[in-house]
């Protein structure tokens, strides 16, 4: 018999916008929390942004939202502030990314979180220090890419700062929001006291970058340029092969020396560009060069098998519109197509981490705007029609 999920009985109150304290949400209701999502009128924009499902929810919406309660409140009257202080009293974690300046005005500041439920988590993020004289400046995934460094490390490779191409600082500080949670959680049960957790988003990316491109700034004085040059080389991509993209990944020396007997290069073995790991690191361009070499005259099945059999990272470039039937990923649990009962079959992209031995929760239906109401108001005892005090 399967035990609970992991987080099976912890509460989450969310109250989030667009995609980073919602994907942190999804991350805990995915190991098993249960979350409340509470909404101003009109509902989180995240519900209206991009490709709209045939009966409008937002792809976003059917992902992120998924098995969450949902409820509308403004708590900046009366009745909706007596809702609020209902839902963080019934809380062990509140998450929100809303602005300081409107965390007072919404309820949510750690004094008043505090004062309701001394024994709730806040966890908040936004795109600057909660402390410093940028708190309230707003900042989304683009910003926080800029101002933290993220953007700059495509001109130190391609010559000019650029954009990832999908939203990292949302989801990596939304990940951070969620494991400081949790973090937040285990101190609880040691001590029982609540406490306040801020994630600058500025902070956690720049922290992000940092780890391997602070390089030769690392000391002081100075030791070198910033950047780590293996990773920046522009020819350090993908190789084409005779029939689609591949990366072939002989990075041990030992992954080397098999390599080298495979395309039957000796002489690689002591060349002085190549013969170890950090000549291949410091100008990679000639190890590049080799591998291109090697992809363009073989398919990519021919190369994933010699790889194998030489004991070679390797993989194919798997397209993002393939990876719901990639053979690997069909048969684990993190894509399930399924049926949502307002837009009809779709693909759910549930949480990565298998608790051997619990249960892991299904998936379910996004959460319609307010559709929880009756059942949220019952759960934390509040009549939202008794007149506010």
């Amino acid at each position: 018999m399967l035990g609970a999920a992991p987080l099976d009985g912890v509460r989450v109150l969310e109250v989030g916008t667009v995609i980073m304290a919602p994907y942190a949400g999804k991350v805990l209701k995915d190991l098993g929390a249960e979350v409340i999502k509470a909404e101003p009128p009109g509902g989180d924009i995240g519900r209206r942004i991009g490709l709209l499902g045939p009966n409008g929810t937002s792809v976003l919406a059917m992902n992120l939202n998924a098995g969450k309660r949902s409820i509308v409140v403004d708590a900046r009257t009366g009745t909706g502030r007596r809702v609020m202080d209902g839902l963080i009293a019934w809380a062990d974690i509140v998450l929100t990314n809303t602005l300081p300046a409107r965390r007072e005005e919404f309820g949510l500041s750690w004094d008043h979180v505090r004062a309701v439920n001394p024994r709730a988590i806040l966890v908040t993020g936004q795109g600057f220090a909660s402390d410093s004289a940028r708190r309230d400046s707003p900042a989304y995934d683009d910003i926080v890419q800029a101002a933290s460094g993220v953007a700059d490390t495509y001109r130190l490779r391609d010559g000019e700062p650029r954009y990832s191409p999908y939203v990292v600082a949302d989801k990596v500080c939304g990940m951070t929001m969620a494991q400081s949670a949790l973090a937040a959680l285990h101190r609880r049960s040691v001590d029982g006291e609540g406490c306040w957790v801020d994630v600058p988003m500025v902070d956690t990316m720049a922290a992000f970058t940092l780890v391997e491109h602070m390089g030769g700034a690392t000391f002081s004085p100075a030791r070198g340029d910033v950047g780590w040059s293996r990773v920046l080389a522009p020819q350090h991509r993908p190789h084409p092969a005779l029939d689609g993209w591949v990366c072939v990944m002989p990075y041990t020396d030992a992954n080397w020396h098999s390599f080298c007997t495979l395309i039957e290069r000796p002489d690689y073995l002591t060349h002085p560009q190549v013969a170890t790991n950090r000549d291949r690191s410091a100008d990679p361009t000639l190890y590049e060069q080799i591998l291109a070499d090697y992809a363009s005259q073989r398919t990519c099945a021919q190369i994933e098998e010699e790889c194998a059999a030489a004991g070679i990272p390797v993989s194919r470039v798997a397209r993002v519109d393939d990876l719901p039937d990639d053979p690997y990923l069909a048969a684990r649990p993190v894509l399930s197509r399924t049926a949502h009962a307002r837009e009809g079959d779709y693909v759910h992209v549930s949480g990565p981490a298998v608790f051997h031995g619990h249960e892991r929760p299904l998936p379910e239906d996004s959460a319609v705007l307010d559709g929880d109401r009756e059942a949220v108001l019952s759960l934390i005892g509040v009549d939202a029609e008794e007149p506010a005090p």
